[in-house]
C-alpha cells in the first residue's frame, strides 16, 4: 500500500534539514489518529473544539460507579473517533478497568485506574479489519 499519510508527530527539524516528510500507511495514518483523539481533552483543538474525549475530565476523580463510569468513556471514545475518524467504519469500543499499584520517584507505592482500551473498526478503503490498543493510567493520567 502506498505511503500516502503524514506521520505524527510531525519532525519539523527533518523537513528543515532535509526537505521531506515522514509518510506512513493508511492504517498507522488510523492509528496515529485515534492515539490523539484518546490524548486530547475537549476544545483544545482551537479550530474543532469536538476532537477529543471525556478521559481527561476523570484524571484526578473518584470513580464511585465503575460501571458508569466505563459506559460514559466507552461512548465518548467512540462518537469522538466515529466523528473525526472519517476512514474507519463500525467503530467499537472495550474497555477493561482495574486498580493496580504503580511504583514511583516520590512515594514507594501508588494506588491507579488502569483503562485498557481496543479500538475495532473496518477501514473503509480497504474493507480490512483494524484493531487499536491502547493503555492509560488515571489518577492522575498517564500513558
Amino acid at each position: 500500500m502506498a505511503r500516502d499519510y503524514l506521520n505524527i508527530p510531525v519532525d519539523f527539524r527533518e523537513i528543515k534539514r532535509k526537505g521531506i516528510v515522514d509518510r506512513v500507511d493508511l492504517k498507522t495514518s488510523i492509528h496515529n489518529l485515534i492515539h490523539l483523539i484518546t490524548t486530547t481533552t475537549y476544545k483544545e483543538v482551537r479550530h474543532n473544539p469536538e476532537f477529543g474525549c471525556d478521559i481527561w475530565q476523570y484524571d484526578f476523580e473518584n470513580i464511585y460507579n465503575p460501571h458508569a463510569f466505563k459506559e460514559e468513556l466507552r461512548r465518548s471514545i467512540r462518537d469522538s473517533i466515529t466523528r473525526n475518524e472519517r476512514r474507519l467504519t463500525g467503530v467499537r469500543v472495550d474497555l477493561q478497568l482495574e486498580q493496580v499499584e504503580v511504583s514511583t520517584r516520590i512515594r514507594n507505592k501508588r494506588v491507579k485506574t488502569r483503562i485498557n482500551m481496543v479500538v475495532r473498526g473496518i477501514v473503509d478503503e480497504t474493507n480490512e479489519m483494524l484493531e487499536h490498543h491502547e493503555m492509560f493510567f488515571i489518577g492522575p493520567l498517564s500513558y
